[in-house]
């Protein structure tokens, strides 16, 4: 093939594909963590109680977790880029959709379907990172996943201050405007010459892609192991953000609320820097063994401490879990090859998110029951301490087929 025929990959290799990883993981958390911020403005206008504004923001993480396993099916049956644009449309339609539907319950439905958006082109992501960067897979990893926090951080810090004035404080068309990047980024997917793009017959396929084939095997158990070390890194994070407003208001520190919750929400992106900077850490069992201890104790001071100490605590916890998150999201590219990445993606997902959506509900329950709101915390950290004892024994893990 001529010199000017190379593609993308090969003439910017790997800087190219780099960013792309990085703009698709940017779309990652952008229209569901927008919704918060407008919580407010959507319940006045359509009359949802405070259980109907929390689905809103519920509804689509369920949605991922749940749609893991038919996503996987739907990766092998389309590939990789056609998931991977296929999934950025639905959530670009659907969250459009939120901001044009007349009742509550059309709102839970968009949510749902960008939910299951999310979930298509998530779980095909970490087979992506190995075909598009098949020589910087750890670091494609880490730069699309810290894509997803400077998202998450994006969503959650310009919704009120620039977007929503931009759509003349219309929340309807704020949702319409978050669209609009997301969009962009899934044409330039579509257009973009990836390295898999071959002179075959079948391309864009993965060795082995088959839909049986991609399907977790749930009695396989180091798709349970992964998934609860999953688990507890995704609930650690998330039972701080739901319980910290109740928690710091019992404590008399209403005062701190809105610097904590800044502080906090910021911890994501410093913990995706770390990774950055550290890529070779992915794949080792001991710096997931770390982070995991270290959230533990985080979580523990945000217990059984207040004032400072309290809040020093939850940050480390922020900072900690989302190293551990990195390292377990990016585990499946490191270890597998072909349709077997999205397999381990998937089941991993599934337990992960579904286990760390419960424990804060059983939470949540024991609290309301004991009249102490920090019991709501212990669920989750009792989960992590014994979750320790599934990080395994040996330095490195293993091959998975």
């Amino acid at each position: 093939m001529p010199p000017h025929h190379a593609t993308l990959s090969a003439l910017s290799k790997p800087y190219a594909m780099l960013a792309l990883l990085w703009l698709v993981g940017w779309t990652l958390r952008v229209p569901i963590l927008a919704a918060p911020p407008l919580a407010t403005r959507m319940a006045e206008s359509l009359d949802l109680g405070a259980a109907g504004v929390g689905a809103v923001t519920m509804l689509p993480v369920i949605a991922v977790a749940l749609g893991a396993v038919p996503a996987a099916w739907l990766i092998a049956r389309l590939g990789l880029r056609a998931a991977v644009v296929t999934g950025m449309c639905v959530m670009v339609v659907a969250s459009t959709a939120r901001g044009q539907v007349p009742s509550a319950s059309l709102l839970f439905a968009a949510s749902l379907i960008m939910g299951l958006g999310v979930a298509l082109f998530q779980t095909a992501l970490p087979a992506a990172t190995r075909v598009w960067t098949p020589t910087h897979v750890a670091l494609g990893s880490a730069v699309y996943l810290n894509g997803m926090m400077v998202g998450e951080l994006s969503a959650a810090g310009l919704t009120l201050p620039v977007v929503l004035p931009l759509a003349g404080g219309d929340w309807r068309l704020a949702l319409v405007l978050w669209a609009v990047p997301v969009t962009l980024i899934a044409l330039l997917v579509l257009v973009a010459r990836l390295p898999q793009e071959r002179r075959s017959s079948v391309p864009d396929t993965l060795p082995g892609l088959s839909q049986k084939g991609a399907l977790p095997r749930w009695n396989d158990a180091r798709v349970w192991q992964y998934g609860v070390l999953l688990a507890s890194s995704v609930v650690s994070f998330y039972v701080v953000n739901a319980y910290a407003g109740s928690v710091l208001q019992v404590r008399g520190e209403t005062d701190a609320l809105n610097r904590f919750y800044f502080a906090y929400n910021a911890m994501p992106l410093l913990g995706s820097v770390a990774i950055l900077f550290a890529p070779q850490w992915i794949g080792l069992r001991r710096p997931i063994a770390i982070a995991a201890l270290i959230t533990a104790i985080g979580l523990t001071g945000f217990v059984f401490f207040e004032g400072w100490a309290s809040w020093v605590s939850a940050l480390v916890v922020g900072f900690a879990a989302t190293v551990q998150l990195i390292l377990l999201t990016s585990l499946p590219p490191s270890i597998a090859t072909g349709i077997a990445v999205t397999r381990l993606s998937a089941g991993m997902t599934l337990i992960g998110f579904t286990l760390a959506f419960v424990l804060p509900l059983i939470g949540g329950w024991l609290a309301e029951a004991s009249g102490r709101i920090e019991i709501a915390l212990l669920p989750a950290l009792l989960f992590m301490l014994a979750a320790l004892g599934a990080l395994g024994r040996h330095s490195r893990y293993a091959r998975y087929d």
